[in-house]
């Protein structure tokens, strides 16, 4: 009866050490659940706007875009509880050196990625914004100034002027003068999309001018605007042709990468990179963002690549 006794305590003693351990793995894995999300959103949200920098530059370059869609990301998590207990049973005492409790907790995250090609490939780069998507933005806060100036391509006054916006083109300073009013206008707060017989206007102060007189560029337009202010570093000139800056996006040039980068690409050699303290550069890099979303097709069914993450 004394060996029994002693035997349900050691039992005892080894299951509540198992589930001491089970339970401590318990709160080890909720820790880690919650920190995984937050360190996943991050990376898919840097590795997207790196993305985006890395199609710029690429396109200043006069290379094609290339852009990897993630599809989906799960993430796989195991515990492990293991005891080892040793017993001396001459002596009826535990022994030290055959007495083990072990926990193990590990994460598995795959992330599946797909290109954007075919279809979605031109719904999401070559198809024009549309109007809507155009208000949208307006109304969801965006300054009416970038939007215009990157958004649209040319518009139709009343009188049947066109105004153009290239810097090279004759009408440049007229299409700039149509932004700075509504520009003012916005900023007097009487700039308002209003419903017209043709789709959407705006209504700046009294006056109404139907969105169905601009010209929406598409997205691939959009960017190859905002890649005209790429610096070319030297010795690559003739793999670049120069054009004006517009100056909504200052993409920085260097040999190394710079730390006080909000994101940043290698490419050719050379490190690509916005400043933190660049607001327009990063607004503009986020409005990027934003309409790459927006025209976004669904993923693919079947994925390209499925990789660990490491």
């Amino acid at each position: 009866m004394k060996h029994s006794s002693f035997y349900g305590s050691l039992v005892a003693v080894a299951a509540w050490t198992g589930l001491s351990l089970f339970l401590g793995g318990c709160s080890v894995a909720n820790r880690a659940i919650r920190s995984d999300f937050t360190e996943f959103n991050t990376t898919l949200q840097f590795n997207q706007t790196q993305q985006m920098l890395l199609n710029v530059v690429r396109m200043h370059f006069r290379e094609s875009p290339m852009f990897l869609q993630a599809g989906s990301l799960t993430a796989a998590y195991e515990s492990r509880v293991g005891a080892n207990v040793g017993l001396n049973r001459e002596q009826l005492v535990l022994s030290g050196s055959e007495t083990e409790f072990d926990y193990a907790f590990s994460t598995k995250p795959t992330v599946s990625y797909s290109t954007v090609e075919g279809k979605n490939y031109v719904q999401q780069l070559l198809t024009e914004i549309s109007p809507q998507t155009f208000c949208l933005l307006l109304r969801a806060g965006w300054p009416v100034e970038p939007l215009a100036s990157l958004l649209i391509e040319r518009v139709t006054l009343p009188g049947g002027a066109v105004l153009v916006n290239h810097a090279e083109a004759p009408s440049a300073a007229k299409f700039q003068e149509f932004v700075a009013k509504l520009k003012a206008a916005q900023t007097q707060y009487q700039l308002t999309v209003v419903a017209a017989p043709t789709g959407y206007a705006l209504k700046i102060g009294e006056e109404e001018f139907p969105l169905q007189a601009c010209q929406f560029r598409s997205l691939f337009d959009v960017m190859f605007a905002a890649s005209h202010n790429t610096p070319t570093p030297p010795g690559q000139e003739r793999r670049a042709r120069n054009s004006a800056a517009n100056g909504k996006l200052k993409i920085r040039v260097s040999d190394f990468r710079l730390r006080d980068s909000m994101v940043w690409v290698r490419h050719n050699g050379h490190f690509y990179s916005i400043s933190h303290d660049d607001i327009e550069s990063k607004d503009t890099l986020a409005l990027l963002m934003q309409l790459y979303r927006i025209q976004a097709a669904p993923p693919a069914e079947a994925p390209l690549l499925t990789i660990p993450v490491r």
